[in-house]
C-alpha cells in the first residue's frame, strides 16, 4: 500500500506501508510473540517469502514525514465539530500533532485510523488534542512494529535454517557415517545389533510379599514403624483378591508382635 500526500505547492510524497500479514503468517507471528519457539518445519518457504516482503518494505517502521501527518490531519477538519478555523490556527495545531505523534510510522496515518477516530463515540466528533490522538494511534503503531520485527526475525531464522541444510551435503553425511563405522571397527566394537529383550524376572505375589513382611517384623519388631502400614495395605489387597488371607499366615501385624 502506498500513501500519497500533497503539500500546498503540489509536491507529492510517496510512502510505502507494510502489507497486512496473511492469516497464516499472522498466526505464526502471534505464536512467536507469545514465546513459542519456531522449528524448521514452521519456517515454510511461503511464510519466509511473505515475511521477507513485509520486512523489506521501505521505511516500514520509520517515522512518517510531517507532510503525511499534515495531510491526514487536514482531512479530519471537515469531520469534526471544532476544527481549526484559520490557516495560522490550523498550522499550529497540526504542528503540535507532528511534535507529539511524529514518531509513529506511516502505517498509522491511513483513512482507516481516521475513520476509527471519528466513529469511536462522543469523543470522536471533536478535533483531537495531541495526547488524545497519541493514545488513539499507539495500538496501531505497536502492531505494525511487532509485525515488522517478527517478520525480520522469521527471515533470519529461515536463512539460518537454510544455511544449516546447505552446509552439510548428503555425501558429507555419508562420509561421516563411514568414518564412524571405521572407528567403531578399529576400537573393537561390533555393529549395533537389534535390541534384545531382557528376560522377564518373576515378581513375588502379594501373598509372598505379605509373608516376607511378616517374617521381617517377627525377626525385628523395631521395624514395625514402616512395616505395619505396609502389612495392613498388603492384607487389604489379599482380602480384595482372594476374600481371605493365605492359610497358615498370622492375621495381622499386632498378632505377630504378640507372639
Amino acid at each position: 500500500m502506498t500513501t500519497i500526500a500533497k503539500n500546498q505547492s503540489g509536491a507529492v510524497a510517496l510512502l510505502t506501508i507494510p502489507a497486512e500479514p496473511s492469516a497464516d503468517l499472522a498466526a505464526v507471528l502471534s505464536a512467536m510473540q507469545s514465546g513459542v519457539p519456531m522449528t524448521t518445519r514452521d519456517l515454510t518457504q511461503s511464510r519466509v517469502d511473505e515475511a521477507r516482503a513485509i520486512a523489506a518494505t521501505a521505511g516500514a517502521i520509520a517515522p512518517a514525514p510531517e507532510i503525511v501527518i499534515a495531510a491526514w490531519s487536514k482531512k479530519l477538519i471537515p469531520l469534526t465539530v471544532n476544527p481549526p478555523t484559520d490557516p495560522a490556527d490550523s498550522a499550529a495545531k497540526i504542528s503540535a500533532i507532528c511534535e507529539i505523534c511524529g514518531d509513529f510510522p506511516a502505517g498509522v496515518w491511513t483513512p482507516e485510523t481516521r475513520k476509527a477516530w471519528v466513529t469511536q463515540g462522543p469523543q470522536g466528533k471533536f478535533w483531537p488534542a495531541p495526547a488524545e490522538l497519541y493514545a488513539h494511534l499507539q495500538p496501531y503503531a505497536d502492531k505494525i512494529r511487532r509485525n515488522v520485527e517478527g517478520c525480520r526475525r522469521i527471515v533470519k531464522l529461515g536463512e539460518r535454517a537454510g544455511k544449516r541444510e546447505e552446509g552439510v551435503s548428503a555425501e558429507e553425511r555419508a562420509a561421516v557415517a563411514r568414518q564412524m563405522a571405521e572407528w567403531r571397527k578399529s576400537m573393537g566394537h561390533t555393529d549395533a545389533e537389534p535390541e534384545q529383550r531382557r528376560p522377564v524376572e518373576p515378581q513375588p505375589s502379594v501373598s509372598e510379599r505379605l509373608a516376607e513382611c511378616r517374617r521381617q517384623l517377627a525377626a525385628d519388631p523395631t521395624q514395625g514403624v514402616w512395616l505395619e502400614p505396609l502389612i495392613a495395605q498388603l492384607e487389604a489387597q489379599v482380602m480384595a483378591t482372594y476374600g481371605k488371607e493365605p492359610t497358615g499366615s498370622p492375621h495381622s501385624a499386632a498378632q505377630v508382635l504378640a507372639r
